[in-house]
């Protein structure tokens, strides 16, 4: 890892070390005293603090204050950024085509700034939450089994509450329970528990399906012995499915960072 660290230089060694860190699509990181204007879809003015600026490699743009997780200003991507020294004062001006959006920071002091090649080639897994794989089931239940129909989700039992429920072609009650983990016989039990408790209400014939990653082997014995069902489900391939249909969504309308940007601008 390259990483170079600059200070006690003037705004004008700043400008030409941060200009050329940009051209060459380097990570720069600024410590420095400065203001920030907005112009854009809307338009703010943010007082002089003290703040940490970030430029990424691809021209991403963010400034923080020195408290809180979010960026109090940023471009996601920029088309240019320009740097500049400007009455006494380092100007770094990051520029978004499509919307057009300015950021512009005006630097009084620095304090320090690091230039980095930094390089991440990891692939990133997002693992989704118990109630994301539930509600991607029930919008497609076909990744259960072919002519499921899923009437109720969370749907209250005597025990408890059962994940998902429906009916399959042949007009069984289904009844399912998930696990976004290896299901145990933990697992098997509970489902046993909200299967004979509907058969007890309805009085009809009752499937249960445990659809997981992953089982012990225990815990299949039981529910063969139980008469219950095993779904294993593929937890990338539901992540990609979730993926695609956040990205139509997005195409569809504005963007969750378009919406954030307005709220925050």
């Amino acid at each position: 890892m390259d990483v170079r660290v600059y200070q006690g230089l003037s705004l004008e060694e700043y400008a030409n070390i941060i200009r050329n860190a940009i051209a060459q699509h380097k990570v720069v990181l600024i410590l420095a005293s400065c203001s920030v204007d907005y112009e854009g879809r809307g338009a703010s003015t943010l007082g002089e603090g003290e703040r940490i600026i970030i430029v990424k490699n691809d021209w991403a743009f963010l400034v923080h204050r020195p408290s809180g997780y979010s960026p109090v200003n940023w471009q996601p991507q920029s088309s240019i950024i320009e740097v500049s020294v400007q009455g006494g004062l380092l100007v770094i001006k990051a520029v978004r085509a499509r919307p057009h959006e300015v950021v512009t920071v005006r630097i009084s002091d620095v304090a320090l700034v690091i230039v980095s090649s930094l390089s991440d080639v990891a692939e990133f897994v997002e693992y989704m939450s118990e109630h994301d794989i539930r509600d991607l089931l029930a919008r497609h239940p076909e990744i259960i089994e072919d002519g499921l129909t899923i009437t109720s989700i969370e749907k209250p039992v005597e025990p408890g509450f059962v994940d998902l429920y429906g009916v399959d072609k042949d007009g069984k009650i289904v009844v399912i329970e998930l696990k976004r983990v290896t299901a145990t016989k933990d697992a098997v039990n509970q489902l046993y528990r909200y299967v004979q408790a509907v058969k007890k209400s309805l009085g009809k014939e009752v499937r249960g399906i445990l659809a997981a990653p992953n089982i012990t082997k225990s815990a299949l014995e039981l529910l063969e012995r139980l008469g219950l069902e095993y779904k294993q489900l593929n937890l990338k391939r539901l992540r990609g499915i979730l993926d695609r249909e956040k990205e139509k969504t997005t195409r569809s309308g504005v963007s969750l960072l378009e919406f954030i940007s307005k709220g925050k601008r």
